[in-house]
């Protein structure tokens, strides 16, 4: 068998048909998947089941996982898993075909895998790992890794997919509306002896609800109020009064992407897969006003009267934003096997932010830009390289062994300038820059012992070494400098199966990770008084120490799974204030400890009681606590931000004729936090919302080459908050073609 045919199994053959047919998924990340981890593995198959646009939509089913995808589209998309919330991208890992496509520069909401990068379309299969329990993978492995695996045609394919989707959304403030985007995405491929390649275009127009609200604070000079109408009273989540006049970040987003892969199988031991992506992004955020004069002209700016009180508007209050983003990525892998049974893999990526400016006025400009002063934010030339050679192979009847060397570098070029005019040139002076690098060099071993018939030993490690440099910050007169740093660490990793029956296995697995900080949090502070402060370039690594007893039971129509898991955290990295100082200093800090602990089970059946029915689900209660923050000690007991305690899933498709079927999914999210300190009590904008919502999705494969679906998902029109409020009610339509 070629090299590229390793992991044909990976894309249910069954439901690939209805796509690429036929297909195989490339090798690139074989070895990987041979892993003690906990894996889910998603289906082609699975994914025609679902409401699908963007790759990210692969895990909204996952167990005890959640990615905080505000809109269609949204390049902010970060996974939170078990340990991790939607402020810690910095904690999972994802690849496509061995490609890095993780932001790890950075660790917050604006880390987020480029899933972009990857459309629906080439998707064969996801594998998706839990925790740090294989020495393949780096510290950011403690949360989740992703695998997408992508695909290759073994002869003449071609297909056309044209997606309409609309969203009624609706909340306290009287911003309702209805917002629209459609898709389009086409593929071609072939298969000509020894060479296979595909091409991939696609492109996205989408417009989202309000992502943020303009608030004003009480008092102001009575005098020159004006009595408007149309605000509304609020509170905040911690229950402070606010007035919400107005509403930002209405986003107009077009996304275009081009990939090109091409394979060639250069022996019969060994082949090549070439890949060549581009991803060009613009965004239009505009903001709108929710409040009228006596005259019915809408207010912006200055002091107002509204419900019996003096407010005053901030003059950016509605300020509108726009960027631009092309990135590019390149990818080569090499891999193939020897006669001893031994495969090996070479993976090389560069990840290219070859244009990316985001620009924000001073000024409130509602409804259409008109232009005038403000910043231009530019982080051309930031990305990351990535370097993986490993190896795997039997050292004997007993030992099969695992082996590899893996090297990255992350790029962070930052500089901000002022603008005479928003919406064209900076060609003003610096406001502020900084900039960074850091460099991982590690090696690992891995072996898995069979020493008896139904038990297995896995024993292995990581040795890595760690450096930053480069680090700069600047802002309108100065320029200081870092101190270069450097450190290595070593992560043994261990897990114990046992096979007690033909269907049944108990795996023990316990691992440490090292998860080194990003640039962004060694780098991005600010200058005052020409020192640096809001700042800590010595900041230390997350050290997870993860242990998982997970018990499998196979079954004829499928499986289930229970885990018990708890993760120990030194030094969790995370942005809060220092309240033992003065004055107060609101920072990325190490947390001295913090723990999760939960259990966690799933299934997934097929034919259930009537052939056709498959069901799967799954139901998580997790306890994640700050046991020890010496900077911030009124969270000493309290949950941590943004893990809720409680997740659950359940999706349903039922195939009800051969050419029809249909599917009801529910999501649950239980109740969590937004601060360290758990003051959050009101469920509002800038909260973090306990919800369940339900989805559901059609399927008419009417003819042989054509295929129509209708969904929708959030079906009740649920009004739930990430901070930002999510989607309401959307309603997809989808035509395909395929050859």
């Amino acid at each position: 068998m070629l090299p590229s045919q390793r992991l044909l199994a990976a894309a249910d053959p069954a439901s690939a048909t209805t796509t690429l047919a036929p297909v195989s998924v490339h090798a690139s990340d074989t070895i990987v998947t041979e892993s003690p981890s906990v894996q889910v593995h998603v289906t082609r198959k699975k994914l025609q089941q679902q409401n699908v646009t963007t790759s990210a939509d692969a895990l909204k089913y996952a167990p005890n996982m959640i990615v905080r995808a505000r809109y269609i589209g949204d390049p902010n998309a970060v996974i939170s898993g078990r340990n991790a919330g939607t402020l810690q991208s910095a904690r999972s890992l994802v690849y496509a075909d061995g490609l890095l496509l993780s932001n790890l520069m950075t660790n917050g909401y604006n880390g987020a895998p480029r899933w972009g990068m990857v459309v629906p379309e080439e998707i064969g299969a996801v594998d998706i790992m839990y925790g740090p329990y294989s020495a393949l993978y780096p510290g950011n492995s403690l949360g989740t890794t992703v695998l997408i695996h992508t695909v290759l045609p073994q002869q003449l394919v071609a297909s056309v997919s044209t997606q309409f989707f609309s969203q009624d959304y609706h909340d306290a403030y009287d911003a309702d509306g209805h917002y629209n985007g459609s898709q389009i995405a086409a593929t071609l491929g072939n298969k000509q002896g020894r060479w296979s390649w595909l091409l991939e275009l696609s492109r996205l127009d989408n417009d989202s609800q309000p992502l943020q609200y303009a608030t004003a604070t009480a008092g102001g000079n009575a005098a020159t109020a004006i009595p408007v109408e149309g605000a509304t009273l609020d509170r905040n989540p911690n229950g402070t009064p606010r007035l919400v006049y107005g509403a930002n970040s209405i986003e107009h987003t077009v996304q275009t992407q081009a990939k090109l892969k091409l394979g060639v199988d250069i022996t019969d031991h060994v082949a090549a897969l070439f890949t060549l992506g581009s991803w060009h992004d613009e965004a239009e955020d505009r903001t709108r006003s929710l409040i009228r004069d006596a005259g019915g002209q809408p207010v912006s700016s200055g002091v107002i009267s509204a419900d019996n009180q003096i407010w005053t508007l901030p003059r950016s209050g509605l300020a509108p934003t726009s960027s631009i983003d092309t990135h590019m990525l390149y990818g080569a892998e090499l891999n193939g096997h020897l006669d001893n049974g031994w495969y090996w893999t070479a993976v090389a990526s560069d990840y290219d932010f070859l244009q990316s400016q985001a620009a924000t006025a001073k000024l409130a400009e509602p409804g259409a830009p008109v232009g005038g002063p403000g910043t231009i934010a530019d982080m051309s030339g930031s990305g990351w390289n990535t370097f993986d050679l490993r190896s795997s192979g039997p050292l004997d009847d007993q030992n099969m062994l695992y082996a590899g060397v893996h090297g990255d570098r992350y790029i962070l070029n930052t500089q901000v300038h002022n603008a005479n005019d928003w919406l064209g040139d900076a060609d003003g002076t610096q406001v502020s820059a900084f900039a960074g690098r850091t460099q991982t060099r590690a090696a690992y071993l891995q072996d898995v012992w069979s020493f008896a018939p139904a038990w297995a030993l896995t024993v292995g490690g990581r040795l890595e070494q760690w450096r930053a440099y480069g680090g700069l910050l600047a802002n309108t007169s100065n320029t200081l400098r870092y101190t270069d740093r450097q450190r290595t660490d070593f992560s043994p990793k261990t897990s114990l199966s046992w096979d007690f029956s033909d269907d049944w296995q108990l795996r023990l697995a316990h691992g440490k990770a090292v998860r080194y900080p990003t640039v962004a949090e060694l780098f991005q502070g600010t200058i005052s008084a020409n020192a640096i402060v809001n700042n800590n370039p010595d900041l230390k690594p997350e050290i997870d120490e993860s242990t998982d007893l997970t018990l499998n039971r196979q079954l004829t129509n499928g499986h289930w799974r229970v885990s018990l898991f708890q993760d120990r955290i030194a030094n969790a990295l995370y942005s809060q204030t220092d309240i033992t100082i003065t004055p107060t200093v609101t920072s990325v800090q190490n947390i001295a400890a913090m723990r999760v602990r939960g259990i966690e089970g799933e299934f997934g059946l097929t034919d259930v009681w009537t052939p056709g029915l498959d069901l799967s689900g799954s139901l998580a209660f997790n306890d994640a606590r700050t046991l020890d923050d010496r900077q911030y000690p009124l969270a000493n007991g309290k949950y941590f931000p943004r893990i809720p305690k409680v997740r659950a899933s359940l999706l349903a498709d039922y195939r009800f004729s051969p050419q029809w079927d249909m599917s009801l999914g529910i999501r649950h999210s239980g109740r969590q936090y937004g601060t360290l300190n758990n003051s959050d009590f009101v469920d509002t904008y800038g909260a973090v919302s306990s919800f369940t919502v339900a989805d559901a999705k059609l399927r008419w494969r009417y003819a042989a080459q054509w295929t129509a679906s209708l969904g929708v998902d959030n079906l009740t029109n649920e009004h739930y908050w990430v901070y930002h409020p999510y989607a309401g009610r959307t309603v997809f339509g989808q035509l395909r073609w395929n050859l």
